[in-house]
């Protein structure tokens, strides 16, 4: 049996073999020799193949494969790949290793759930379960919900009386596991542990996209062969940023998000009327707390959790409200549940005549298999009062409702233009997403009800965003992801810190915490440990998405005192100066997968102990973040090697060392890299969509450093063409002088200033040196400690300078 060359792909028997980069290969096998050239849910914008570096037929009848990295040994016979027939060995760097379709690894870094409803700090996943491509672990892309449910009606048919969380699912799994379903006892097992992800000490990793269905015209298709064989190898050694690349090249770029999204943002599980979000923002504002999204919780509609009437009497003039709230400079998100439609909607009849169903049959239960995809809660309402809490009747539980497949094209279109485009249409710029319902083979329900919600509002010019849980691979195209119901424990934080750096090992870069936590350990109390709030919301200003939530309790910064509101206060601030850099890191991993959170290990690959940090984490490349996690203000942190500089206290550590540090209540452990330049503005209370007027670079000494700053107009979808401008920052030092450079502007964006005011705030010089500038004029100048303060005012967006400090 000989191979063919068919394109840049070589056909040999029943497989074919594809190189997509030099540390990527495809690896597709079909018995009726059908394959898939068609982008699937997974790999959706799968690159073009490459010419393989050289191909060989070995006397032994085996075909060898190669690129720089890979190369493949396949012995063809009439068998799906397997260890007989098919061999890789790479070589990336000083590692090399040997692969077969069996092998397994136990060094995978791991990936991310859908969520982590009802984890609790008894129940929380620790370790990686082993990666292998004969085996996936399905459960942990499922609410915890699901099998909660099943546990106490299994519980409830044994003669047991049960409520919500009593007991609880923790318990349950640790002294109660034999007592359960066998799926319930499987989906326990596996959520012990994070799904593999795309990195791995080993080296390598591989996709299977097998399953996945595939796309046609944009939409959902069948695989041309169900048991076909369609595998991605990855080979990068130690070089964990070239596997991102590779995997955001084959599976979709992680968005943008719009530059109001990294502001703060404020939601709530309770009964709130128009009035309560308009005081809400006024007490924001008299307390010099900045605020920029307001989520709507379920209560915003009428029939329950599903629907998409307003509540006449929470919001008697929507419309009106939501321009008020605009004109202050917010933006505003609603959750949806998109189960299904309640035959109480004003949509109902013509939804249901649209799609060509007699609105009685629907509502007698004859066209649905599900009734009314409520019914299936079992529980009381979770909270002791009661309050927020939609208790349908029987007579509405035996009431069928309209429900949609999100899979099916025609659906999909009028559940979005008649249910949300009104809505839209009213001012609502978002939707929280608290569901899903997209039924076909090979689709993952919340991954495709996501990519529906994310390509509908991206038909508009602004930039979509949407507000969801993941839904498995591919999930890091349709940001943000909300963590959902945690227990407010300092374990539970602990693991947040782990858990959103670990994400964007499978390119999930924006998850988003309810910050504090959603339930309270004790049901009903609205108030949690004050430190453990300080700390929960400190970790969020470091994260992507500043989020306050929780279940009817205390998140408001005002509610725990003095103490704790001036550290809140503090913490929003110093976001909203550090927008700018945040922003900049979202179109990095726009352009390259690495996400705004990233593992220490990502940029110290051969430091050991970088992998032993879970509650540590690099925002970028340039700032280690240590958030503290236990009580008490104690706080360890590792320093990789290099120069660190303590923002906080400006003082210098040599890296390579463990640290052991007192944390005052207000302030957060923050080291930045000798070199540094990070670019802040002053604070506000609104992130806004623009640009600050003022850039305030906050500089580093210590090491030479550059920065490649990226701007645009912050909202539009002009980002995907390349649209906005970059200006290069760089320092260095020669002799006595340090010099601080800034090049001219390359290129532009909508309503981009004409000139710019820079601030510079220089750390680590000889105090009372001599400053001169060129190209600019300075303004205000001064020296506090070693740390040099100076403005330029309005210099032209076209110009260059240098600042030069002369030391003498």
């Amino acid at each position: 049996m000989q191979y063919q060359v068919v394109g840049d792909r070589v056909v040999c028997g029943s497989a074919r073999f594809s190189a997509l980069s030099q540390g990527l290969v495809r690896l597709e096998w079909s018995a009726t020799g059908q394959f898939e050239d068609r982008p699937t849910v997974q790999a959706m914008t799968r690159p073009q193949a490459l010419p393989f570096q050289a191909i060989a037929w070995t006397e032994a009848g085996v075909l060898q494969l190669q690129t720089e990295l890979i190369q493949i040994h396949y012995r063809p016979d009439t068998q799906p790949f397997n260890d007989n027939n098919l061999q890789i060995e790479w070589r990336c760097g000083t590692q090399k290793g040997s692969w077969t379709p069996t092998t397994v690894d136990s060094a995978n870094l791991g990936g991310t759930f859908c969520s982590l409803d009802l984890i609790h700090r008894n129940l929380r996943p620790t370790e990686v379960h082993p990666a292998t491509v004969e085996r996936a672990y399905p459960y942990t892309q499922e609410w915890l919900y699901n099998p909660m449910k099943k546990a106490h009606l299994s519980l409830r048919d044994r003669g047991e009386t049960t409520r919500f969380e009593e007991p609880p699912l923790w318990y349950l799994d640790r002294y109660r596991q034999e007592e359960l379903p066998e799926e319930v006892r499987q989906v326990l097992q596996e959520w012990h542990r994070f799904p593999p992800g795309i990195l791995s000490r080993s080296g390598y990793s591989v996709l299977n996209d097998s399953a996945s269905a595939p796309l046609e015209n944009n939409w959902l298709a069948q695989r041309f062969d169900p048991e076909g064989q369609d595998w991605y190898f990855f080979a990068y050694g130690s070089d964990y940023a070239q596997a991102l690349q590779n995997f955001v090249q084959l599976c979709g770029p992680v968005p943008m998000l719009p530059r109001w999204a990294f502001g703060v943002w404020f939601s709530l599980f309770g009964q709130l009327y128009d009035t309560d979000y308009h005081n809400l923002v006024k007490q924001f504002e008299a307390l010099d707390l900045p605020l920029d999204v307001l989520i709507l919780d379920v209560d915003w509609h009428l029939s329950g959790w599903c629907g998409w009437d307003w509540n006449p009497e929470f919001f008697p003039d929507a419309p009106t409200f939501l321009k008020q709230i605009h004109e202050q400079g917010l933006h505003v998100g609603a959750n949806v549940h998109p189960e299904g439609l309640a035959p109480g909607d004003s949509q109902f009849q013509a939804l249901c005549e649209a799609r060509g169903l007699d609105p009685d049959d629907v509502k007698a239960g004859k066209v649905f298999a599900i009734r009314n995809p409520m019914s299936s809660w079992i529980f009381e309402s979770w909270h002791p009062s009661g309050m927020a809490e939609y208790k349908p009747t029987q007579a509405e539980l035996e009431t069928g409702w309209l429900l949609f497949n999100l899979a099916e094209p025609e659906e999909a279109r009028l559940f979005m233009q008649v249910l949300h485009g009104p809505r839209e249409a009213d001012g609502i710029d978002f939707w929280w997403i608290d569901g899903s319902s997209a039924i076909h083979p090979g689709v993952n329900s919340q991954l495709w009800t996501n990519h529906v919600y994310f390509t509908h509002l991206a038909n508009r010019s602004q930039r979509p965003m949407i507000l969801s849980r993941t839904g498995g691979m591919g999930s890091h195209r349709y940001p943000a992801q909300f963590s959902a119901d945690t227990y407010s424990q300092w374990e539970v934080l602990q693991l947040l810190v782990d858990f959103t750096a670990r994400a964007g090992n499978v390119g999930v870069a924006y998850w988003s915490h309810d910050l504090g936590g959603f339930y309270n350990h004790v049901p009903g109390v609205p108030y949690i440990d004050p430190e453990l709030y300080v700390r929960w919301v400190q970790f969020g200003c470091w994260s992507p998405v500043v989020r306050l939530h929780s279940d009817h309790g205390k998140r408001e910064p005002w509610a725990y005192g003095q103490w704790v509101l001036d550290a809140v206060r503090q913490a929003f601030q110093t976001r909203i100066q550090f927008l700018p850099y945040f922003y900049h890191l979202s179109r990095i991993a726009f352009e390259t997968g690495l996400p705004l959170c990233r593992p220490l290990y990502l940029h110290y690959p051969e430091d050991p102990v970088a992998y032993e940090q879970p509650t540590q984490y690099l925002l970028g490349d340039r700032v280690l973040v240590a958030p503290v996690v236990e009580a008490g203000g104690y706080r360890s942190i590792y320093l990789p090697v290099g120069g660190w500089w303590h923002r906080e206290t400006c003082k210098f550590y040599q890296g390579a060392q463990q640290l052991n540090l007192y944390v005052p209540l207000y302030q957060v452990p923050v080291f930045v890299k000798a070199g540094a330049i990070l670019p802040l503005q002053p604070m506000a209370l609104r992130a806004g969509n623009q640009p600050a007027a003022t850039l305030l670079l906050e500089v580093y000494a210590g090491d030479a450093g550059d920065l490649d700053f990226y701007e645009d107009d912050g909202m539009s979808q002009a980002y995907l063409t390349e649209a906005g401008s970059r200006r290069r920052f760089t320092q260095q030092q020669a002799s006595s002088q340090h010099i601080l450079t800034c090049e001219a502007i390359r290129g532009t964006y909508t309503d981009m200033p004409a000139a710019r005011n820079f601030q510079v705030h220089w750390i680590g010089l000889t105090p009372h040196s001599r400053v001169t500038v060129q190209g600019a004029e300075i303004r205000d100048l001064c020296w506090v400690g070693d740390r040099l303060e100076v403005t330029l005012p309005q210099v032209p967006q076209a110009a260059s300078w240098q600042l030069v400090v002369t030391e003498e």
